[in-house]
Parts: C-alpha cells; sequence; structure tokens
C-alpha cells in the first residue's frame, strides 16, 4: 500500500494532466483523477467521472474516494459574469470538501490552485513583485471565495489546505484552448505558412514590459511538495520558473526555432482576424498529416489579445516557497516554451 493517496481535480486541463502524470510516476502515490468528462489522455491513475455542481457527486463515489488522503485540485468551470463565476466555481470546491468529508477518514490537505488572479492581474495594473501578502481587491473572486471557505470547514479538523499560485501556466495539452504555448505554435505555424513575418501582435510597450510563466513541470513539483509539507498549512506560495523576461528577448528566439522571420510589433486583435485563417489551418491538417483538431479546439484567440497587451510589469515573487524549502524554481522559460512547441510537433499537433 502506497503513502499517499492523491485526488486530482479538473484532470482535463493543462495543470491536472500533468501533475497527474507527475504523480503517477512517483513511487509513493497512489492516484485519483476526476474530470466531468472522460480524460483526453492515457494514465495509469484510476479515473473517476464527477460533476461537482451537484452536491451529491462524491457520495456517488464513495467506496473509491474514502482512501484519498490529499487533494489537488485544479478544476474551473466559466462564466461570463463575475458574480456568476465566483458563485459557480465557489460550489465546485464546497461540493467536493463536504462531500470528501462525509467519506474520507484520513484526508490530510487540500492544496488548490489560485493564480495571478488573485493579485488583480485580470484586471490590469497590480504591485510587482506581487507577494502573497498583497491586499484583495473589492470585485468578485472565485480564488478568494475558496480560501475562506477552506479557512472555515478546516478550523478544528485534522485537514489544512494550502494554496498555490502560479502565473500564466505553459505546458502540453490539448482541448484547453486557454493555453499560451499552443497559441503561439499556432500563431506561429500559420505565419510561416503564408511566407509572412511572425509579428508580436500586442503594443509595442508591452513587448517590453517584464513577465513571468509557470512551467508545467515545476508547477507539478510545486503541488506535489506543499502537498506534504508540514509547515505549508493555510499558507499561499507563488510558484512561476523563477526567472522573469521581456516577450522582445523571446519572441525572435521563437521565430528562430519555427524557421519564421520576425518584424517589428504590430499591434492587431488576434480574436478579431485569426478566426478566419480556420480553412487555412484545416488545409494544413491535411496537407501535414496532423491530428484533426480544429484551430478553436487549440487556441482561445482572445487570451492571446490579453497577455500581448499587458502594458506594466507582471511578476511574482517566489522567495517565500524557497523559503520555505522548494528549491525547484529555477527554470529557462524560453527553454520551457520551446520544448512544449517540440511536444506538439513531436504529438503533431503543428507541423
Amino acid at each position: 500500500m502506497k503513502q499517499h493517496t492523491a485526488l486530482v481535480v479538473g484532470g482535463n486541463g493543462i495543470i491536472g494532466r500533468n501533475l497527474t502524470q507527475h504523480l503517477t510516476s512517483l513511487p509513493d502515490w497512489d492516484v485519483i483523477v476526476t474530470s466531468r468528462s472522460a480524460l483526453n489522455y492515457d494514465t495509469t491513475a484510476t479515473y473517476v467521472s464527477l460533476d461537482l455542481s451537484q452536491d451529491d457527486a462524491v457520495a456517488a463515489h464513495s467506496e473509491t474516494l474514502k482512501a484519498v488522503t490529499h487533494v489537488l485540485f485544479a478544476a474551473y468551470t466559466e462564466r461570463q459574469d463575475p458574480y456568476e463565476q465566483s458563485a459557480a466555481n465557489g460550489e465546485l470546491m464546497e461540493n467536493l470538501v463536504n462531500g470528501l468529508e462525509a467519506v474520507t477518514p484520513n484526508l490530510k490537505r487540500v492544496v488548490f490552485i489560485q493564480g495571478g488572479k488573485a493579485y488583480g492581474a485580470h484586471l490590469g495594473f497590480y504591485k510587482t513583485p506581487a507577494l502573497e501578502t498583497d491586499p484583495r481587491s473589492i470585485t468578485p473572486n472565485f480564488y478568494y471565495d475558496q480560501e475562506d471557505f477552506l479557512k472555515k470547514a478546516s478550523a478544528g479538523k485534522a485537514w489544512s489546505w494550502t494554496s498555490i499560485r502560479p502565473d500564466i501556466v505553459i505546458g502540453f495539452t490539448i482541448k484547453n484552448p486557454m493555453n499560451l504555448s499552443n497559441l503561439i505554435a499556432v500563431y506561429a505555424s500559420l505565419c510561416k505558412e503564408e511566407g509572412i513575418p511572425m509579428r508580436f501582435p500586442g503594443s509595442e510597450k508591452a513587448y517590453n514590459v517584464l513577465v513571468n510563466v509557470t512551467g508545467v513541470d515545476i508547477l507539478s513539483k510545486g503541488m506535489t511538495w506543499a502537498a506534504t509539507i508540514g509547515e505549508g498549512a493555510e499558507e499561499i506560495f507563488n510558484i512561476t520558473n523563477g526567472d522573469v523576461f521581456r516577450w522582445s528577448q523571446v519572441w525572435p528566439k521563437i521565430g528562430e526555432y519555427f524557421g519564421v522571420e520576425v518584424a517589428e510589433p504590430q499591434t492587431f486583435a488576434l480574436q478579431e482576424y485569426m478566426p478566419g485563417k480556420r480553412d487555412l489551418w484545416q488545409k494544413m491538417v491535411e496537407q501535414y498529416n496532423l491530428k484533426n483538431y480544429t484551430l478553436d479546439e487549440l487556441v482561445q484567440w482572445g487570451f492571446g489579445d490579453f497577455i500581448f497587451n499587458v502594458e506594466t510589469d507582471a511578476f511574482q515573487d517566489v522567495n517565500k516557497a524557497r523559503r520555505f524549502g522548494f528549491q525547484e524554481m529555477n527554470g529557462d522559460s524560453l527553454g520551457i516554451f520551446l520544448s512544449t512547441f517540440q511536444q506538439l510537433k513531436e504529438e503533431r499537433i503543428i507541423p
């Protein structure tokens, strides 16, 4: 019998998919992975279909879930209205934890994902480097709601919670279009196919601000570390690759990787113009024998419009996690981008 049993919640997302692969490679973890829809990858983990919008979802699988010792929560449901979004995502956490408390006698830790939105990154300007102690915004935010619920629910209990705050998450996934690495790879491939330069589509100012990202390997290690560190109870940790960069520094190197010329930035809305490339992408799928994913399955262009038009520095301080003992944040963000692009090529997602 293995030492820990993890429940990975949100198994089809970029975080959940890669975390599941990481945990199943470790000798002391049994892994249960859950999502509302069937997994889109193969794994040795036990799969359970859970619709956490239903308050009886956990009870229906109590026999399988009673062994869980650690929850690693990366589930998310989209709503356009921010108050509805907070309510819907708060419900996912509440239904999970309330259900597990009724069936799981050995629960020790709930590790859950927050992110840059905890600092107001989605609102525009925020203080940098962002610290875990920075104050909240008055705007609705499901990260706050989930945190407040876990504080109250765990009080006086044998289990505790830890929050992990990555920034833009970079890594391989499919059918999860809010993914910057996929967006850049597809955009570069389309530029190359048309024989035109791969221009940075955001503003010139955004091209030169400081940013950071979080690779899935470092994030998976960070979440696993946070699940078992005794001092991590009721703590919040920023997790990134540990480096900062400017798009102006990495964009030409990305172009070099794809073998496409890079010209000066030219601001335009990806969401307005790139959906018109659907037919071209379908021709490329056939010409290069790619897996048959549509442009809409691979890319959410509006996400790129937001990221590429952030005109103030946007990065987090990660020294708290280092002080607590997590020493993996020494990554090379450009290298992580390039290795993700290479995996997309090897999996025949891009030419």
